[in-house]
């Protein structure tokens, strides 16, 4: 008998096999299962299968795995891998389970104890964690992602997660896959429950429930975001003056609206929010995520590299280390012009350096760690981490319960609609109104500098159908851009009308308009959605300068978007922005656009090249940043 043969017949001898019938369960034997049979309490929420609470996550692979990163105890892909003192690896709960047993090396046979373990290097947990896996719901789901993001998948968003009615402590039983809460919560004999989410608060950095019925007045609110956008999560962006969610007073701006009416927005774009939202029913139930003021920061992921470079004899490598306060490890704090590191052009400030030639850095002290590096000579083989910001739902990364970012906002439902602001898109037309002397054209307008829902261009906001106008081909949305010469772009509001209304009382009046995306056909007043303002071209644009100062070392803000990024070239978006921050306090939100930076643009610079040059320019000795910035009103709902 094999090694390996000895070793599973002892493990199998030792374990009780009614325990392990338990919590293994074949694939086939549960998908057989119907879902009100199906155990939620033995199902692991990590990886969607069932198994012993000690043993490793089971995990359905979509390629063929490299052997070097497979387990040689369950012969499967490593999962929180350690190394043992002989140079092997394992799954941690695999030899930990094995060293119950004996303390002998599965492998080679040496003595092993299990403080005897390490964990293996950052870089090889790291290319397990983006091994590709499948949504373990087949029947329901067909999501394919990196094996960390399945976790916050099964919680969030997979359609065939076994979910309670959110009214089980009210007595309800059921439970199904998430793709049938929507048709349940409104046959639940526990409906009634749900009042007592009318007085439910929305708690800092948790998800809430909340109901509202509706009245007679307005709702009072618009929202920004949606995952055909760089920002992916449907976000509060306005809470109108006497609106029905103003008299309600829990919402604010910047809360996340994850579901409305058993419609899940965490995968919805921005029109299907907006829909969701029209739902004619006498009370809107919101599921609501805050963000606590502490977490709302920036929000970062780690990338770790591995970086050689060759130090010749007589000459520095040229990197300056610092610590951090209340934070382990050393980082690259400056790079000496004209050094190796310098020239060489890999490394960056702010870097953490984590090993060097094998050697463990992470744990060394500031003066430990160059003197090491200063010792060194040659060919240098350094492991460092990099932080960036990934392009994800905000809700994913801030939850205490996830324990883990989710870096993916799902499959989009419709076509992406893509931003493109940097390319003049919109089509100018010009049409000439032929009318009797004194006649009105037939429009009514909004909009302009200092109106009421900001600084915009002036637009048509509705026709009189048998109007002038309206024959010779003007639409509501167009932008007005001038008449009979006189410019009306970037004018206020009262100043516009003033001018549009003296020269429309001509004979002929010619009208200069830019077409845009969205108009309607109805007599009411068309109101233009957040999406309306991100297509119109860089022309239309009303810029504003704002000057911020860093405060407790951080701007305050987070950004999103960029070239290059996961939704092709974008602006550059605030993606959130900290209470109580010097962002906050200059009325930065989150959906503004950074136009530039210090005069620079952000046009042809990608999301870590946008970080780079905040972080350059906030970090010199008593800087200033200017920043130009775009805010559009959100869409009203």
């Amino acid at each position: 008998m094999s090694m390996y043969e000895s070793t599973l017949s002892l493990l199998w001898e030792r374990y009780d096999r009614s325990w392990m019938n338990t919590f293994r369960i074949s694939p086939r034997e549960l998908r057989m299962m119907s879902f009100s049979d199906r155990p939620i309490a033995r199902l692991c929420k990590v990886c969607g299968q069932f198994h012993s609470p000690t043993d490793s996550h089971l995990y359905d692979y979509f390629q063929p795995i490299d052997d070097d990163l497979t387990c040689e105890i369950c012969l499967q892909p490593l999962v929180d891998p350690v190394d043992t003192k002989c140079g092997h690896t394992f799954c941690a709960r695999c030899i930990k389970n094995y060293l119950k047993l004996q303390n002998k090396c599965p492998n080679d046979r040496n003595i092993l104890k299990v403080d005897d373990l390490q964990l293996a290097p950052v870089i090889i947990r790291r290319l397990l964690d983006k091994l590709q896996v499948v949504c373990p719901n087949v029947d329901y789901c067909e999501e394919v992602l990196p094996r960390c993001d399945l976790e916050a998948h099964l919680i969030y968003r997979c359609k065939g997660a076994v979910v309670r009615c959110h009214r089980h402590e009210q007595g309800c039983k059921f439970q199904g896959p998430r793709s049938a809460m929507d048709s349940h919560q409104w046959e639940c004999e526990h409906e009634d429950d749900k009042d007592s989410n009318l007085s439910a608060q929305i708690e800092e950095g948790q998800v809430s429930r909340i109901s509202i019925l509706r009245g007679s007045c307005e709702f009072g609110m618009s929202i920004i975001g949606g995952c055909d956008t760089p920002l992916i999560s449907v976000t509060v962006h306005e809470i109108f003056p006497n609106g029905l969610i103003d008299r309600d007073d829990r919402l604010r701006p910047g809360d996340q609206i994850l579901e409305v009416n058993g419609v899940d927005l965490t995968q919805a774009t921005h029109f299907q929010a907006r829909k969701a939202f029209s739902q004619p029913i006498p009370m809107i139930q919101m599921i609501v995520y805050r963000d606590s003021s502490a977490r709302n920061r920036p929000i970062e992921k780690e990338n770790i590299m591995r970086i050689t470079l060759v130090k010749p004899p007589g000459r520095q490598l040229g990197i300056k280390l610092a610590g951090k306060r209340n934070v382990q490890g050393v980082y690259i704090k400056d790079l000496i012009p004209g050094s190796v590191a310098n020239l060489d052009g890999q490394l960056k400030i702010d870097d953490r350096i984590l090993e060097v030639n094998s050697d463990d850095l992470s744990i060394l002290s500031q003066e430990h760690a160059a003197n090491h590096i200063q010792a060194t000579h040659g060919k240098l083989q350094l492991v460092i981490s990099r932080k960036t910001r990934p392009q994800t739902p905000d809700l994913i990364k801030h939850c205490n319960h996830l324990q883990h970012d989710d870096r993916d906002a799902g499959k989009m439902i419709d076509k992406k609609m893509e931003i493109d602001s940097y390319r003049n898109s919109n089509i100018e037309k010009t049409i000439i109104v032929t009318k009797s002397r004194g006649e009105s054209l037939g429009i009514s307008v909004a909009g302009g500098l200092g109106s009421q829902r900001g600084d915009t261009p002036l637009y048509v906001m509705n026709t009189l159908a048998s109007g002038p106008a309206a024959k010779y081909g003007v639409k509501k949305g167009d932008i007005l851009v001038s008449v009979n010469g006189a410019k009306i772009m970037g004018l206020s509001h009262n100043d516009a009308v003033r001018i549009l209304k003296s020269k429309a009382s001509h004979k002929k009046v010619e009208l200069k308009l830019i077409d845009t995306s969205e108009t309607a056909e109805d007599t009411a007043n068309f109101l233009p959605t957040w999406m309306y303002w991100l297509d119109l071209s860089r022309d239309c644009w009303i810029d504003r300068e704002v000057k911020l100062s860093r405060e407790s070392g951080s701007l305050g803000f987070s950004i999103a978007g960029g070239r290059n990024s996961s939704h092709g070239d974008q602006p550059v978006f605030i993606k959130s922005v900290r209470a109580g921050s010097a962002a906050f306090k200059h009325n930065i939100r989150r959906g503004d656009i950074i136009v530039s930076i210090n005069s620079q643009s952000t046009k042809d610079l990608s999301h870590m090249e946008v970080v780079s040059l905040l972080n350059e320019c906030s970090t010199m000795q008593g800087a200033t940043i200017s920043l130009t910035m775009v805010s559009w009103p959100g869409s009203i709902v």
